[in-house]
């Protein structure tokens, strides 16, 4: 990754006047959950000084002192108070960042720089009610791959007072209004210094940019600015979820059916989790759902899987709500008949959502009666991992069947995401149509379809010796990332006015990609128990029939992060890269100008893998330079293969130009020079 020099590191939106329209701004996050929500990594700060800042950095023009931020201080402001405006605004911000692993913070009027403690991962957007002459906002850099951890950004409030006068007048003044437009440009910003460029992108079947977040200032009317609420487009979300993470690990929605005779009254699923905790942040509550909520007892002692220990937990379904069963008339509330078909599902958060490979493992799924007493028949419920990719780019997911019966997988498919479907759109309508949406209920198209082997068997299994079938849904190097764009100049979508400087340019040579497969997979398909006894409703007898459980999950991409580079003053450069986690290496030639790409060349590479790269190359120029990109530089050594001398550092910014010259190795023009950097992947 190349970075832009210091003094051009920033990313500004400009404002226009336009026709308003009326919205409603209102939390929408299902996700922000006390101590959930403070398991993520990334923390952004909305910040409203309550005197001018000078501490605040001032790394463009007019950002610092970042100025005061009070409602009598916008031009034209609207009925209510400083505290309430900053409330909607923070509805705003955490809403759009909501799936991701950012936390977005309360209003504080204390710069968080001056925090005794403060996060390590921090991007700070300081909202002022001052006005600028052309922009809303102005970020410290369009961050690539999010590789500085403490960012900066301005908000200059008082520009919607000027540039949406229009769209703020009359009954238009709101509080709701100004939130969504402010809240907008902080979500905007911040999204720079994650590692957001400008962009207008449609994907096939999305809603038009003008509702996105990260469009180019003069290309958003007023109108959409403070007339609704915006959100990331499918490639934004994309680099996003790959820049920082999501919070989606797994999610699960279920038809079932009670095949015993006897009514049930309780639902209860045992579940494995390597946490100490296991919580379900997110639960279908539809009108299909015989319950509200489940609770979670535990942990209760722990089990062996797969040689690793794990927790046992209870996760139980019984608090009644009305229903309607979409098989039987006359559903009773918190109760299922024999035969009747039901709905649950819920998504469990982990102690450490960071981490992907420890799957949440669901062993069984028993009915019980009001009493609280196990019924004789269970429905049937499979386990599944959160996926993995190997080293050879395949991107794999296994089922498993813990329970002593034999069962089957029939017609799965699956459907690779651009962003997590809600939890409510997993499941098909009485006419069998999908239809999914996020969490903003915004319609999503899926990337690409995966067809899956109509049918699998899945014999039968124990905790101790699972049962499990493969389902293959892709490989990075044949299929490629959704998103994947190698900046190569100053972006055409600018910022500034016609004639203006430039104040965003694209990072040149910068590389942004989504997850792989994409930044979350939903998979659908059928659990049969074939032949089973179970009762049978219009009969009034039980009967041996096919017992089916649609199963609808839904997992997170895996967030493989290109590392790449470029060779300055060196020629014929010969690079190897390998992923110390996996033992994979590759070789491969540097471009004519420089370049090279791990990925392109067949290296697998996660988040928090250990990298090491090795350029060996003739020297051409009396600086030859190596830039390195995707990759936290924690050692470099320069080698002069005619001398044998070494030097060895460790660069001050792992996007700096590693310069060999400079740290003490004497090399002269036409020597071999080799250069090695070892460091863990952004």
């Amino acid at each position: 990754m190349t970075r832009l020099p210091a003094g051009l590191k920033l990313a500004a939106c400009l404002g226009t006047a336009l026709l308003a329209q009326t919205a409603q701004a209102a939390p929408t996050c299902y996700h922000n959950y006390g101590a959930i929500d403070a398991m993520k990594p990334n923390k952004l700060f909305l910040y409203y000084p309550t005197a001018n800042d000078a501490t605040f950095p001032a790394y463009y023009a007019n950002v610092s002192p970042a100025r005061t931020f009070d409602i009598a201080l916008l031009p034209g402001a609207p009925a209510g108070t400083t505290a309430q405006l900053r409330s909607r605004i923070y509805d705003v911000v955490a809403t759009d960042y909501c799936e991701f692993n950012v936390q977005v913070l309360p209003p504080t009027t204390t710069n968080p720089d001056s925090l005794a403690l403060p996060p390590a991962r921090r991007n700070m957007v300081a909202i002022g009610a001052d006005t600028n002459a052309s922009l809303y906002g102005v970020a410290e850099a369009v961050d690539t791959g999010d590789a500085d951890v403490i960012d900066h950004a301005r908000v200059f409030g008082g520009s919607y007072g000027v540039f949406c006068s229009a769209d703020l007048a009359g009954a238009n003044n709101t509080l709701d209004r100004w939130a969504m437009g402010i809240g907008g440009t902080a979500a905007h910003e911040a999204g720079h210094n994650y590692g957001l460029s400008h962009s207008a992108v449609v994907h096939s079947g999305e809603d038009a940019y003008t509702h996105h977040i990260m469009p180019a200032g003069p290309s958003m009317p007023c109108a959409n600015r403070v007339g609704e609420r915006r959100h990331f487009s499918d490639q934004d979300f994309g680099i996003l979820a790959n820049n920082v993470g999501l919070t989606l690990q797994s999610l699960a929605n279920w038809d079932f059916v009670n095949p015993n005779a006897a009514t049930a009254a309780r639902l209860r699923m045992e579940v494995l989790s390597r946490s100490a905790t296991l919580t379900p942040v997110s639960t279908y509550t539809g009108s299909r759902s015989p319950w509200n909520p489940p609770t979670v007892s535990g942990p209760s002692g722990t089990v062996m899987f797969k040689g690793l220990s794990y927790n046992r937990f209870f996760v139980t379904w019984q608090s009644a709500k009305t229903w309607a069963s979409p098989n039987q008339p006359g559903s009773l509330a918190g109760l299922v008949r024999g035969a009747e078909q039901f709905h649950v599902g819920t998504q469990f958060v982990q102690e450490d959502i960071l981490n992907t490979s420890d799957q949440v493992v669901i062993v069984d799924a028993t009915l019980l009666d009001a009493d609280g007493n196990a019924l004789a028949l269970h429905p049937r419920v499979p386990t599944f991992d959160t996926g993995t990719l190997a080293a050879d780019g395949s991107f794999t997911v296994n089922l498993g069947n813990l329970v002593a019966a034999n069962l089957v997988l029939r017609n799965w498919q699956a459907l690779v995401l651009p962003r997590p479907a809600h939890i409510d759109s997993l499941m098909r309508n009485r006419e069998g149509v999908l239809k999914l949406f996020d969490v903003q209920q915004e319609a999503i198209t899926p990337w690409r379809e995966v067809k899956l082997a109509e049918k699998a068997e899945l014999p039968a299994g124990s905790v101790e010796k699972p049962a499990e079938a493969s389902l293959l849904l892709g490989n990075l190097f044949k299929d490629g990332h959704n998103v994947r764009i190698k900046f190569s100049g100053a972006n055409a979508a600018r910022d500034a006015v016609v004639g203006a400087k430039e104040v965003n340019p694209d990072v040149k040579g910068a590389l942004a990609t989504d997850p792989f497969p994409g930044a979350s997979v939903f998979l659908e398909g059928e659990l049969v128990e074939p032949n089973a006894l179970q009762w049978n409703a219009e009969k009034k007898a039980y009967v041996n029939e096919d017992l089916v459980t649609r199963v609808f999950l839904q997992i997170a991409g895996k967030r493989a992060k290109p590392v790449d580079g470029a060779l300055s003053g060196l020629l014929r450069g010969k690079v190897v890269c390998a992923n110390l986690a996996t033992s994979r290496k590759i070789s491969l030639q540097a471009a004519d100008d420089g370049s090279f790409d791990c990925e392109k060349g067949g290296l697998v590479s996660l988040h928090g893998d250990r990298v090491e790269i090795s350029q060996v190359a003739l020297v051409s120029t009396k600086q030859p330079l190596v830039q390195i990109g995707g990759l936290e530089i924690a050692k470099v050594t320069c080698t002069n293969q005619e001398s044998g001398k070494s030097v060895s550092f460790k660069p001050e910014a792992s996007t700096d130009a590693l310069d060999c010259v400079k740290a003490g190795l004497e090399v002269g023009l036409q020597s071999t020079l080799q250069i090695t950097q070892i460091g863990t992947v952004h």
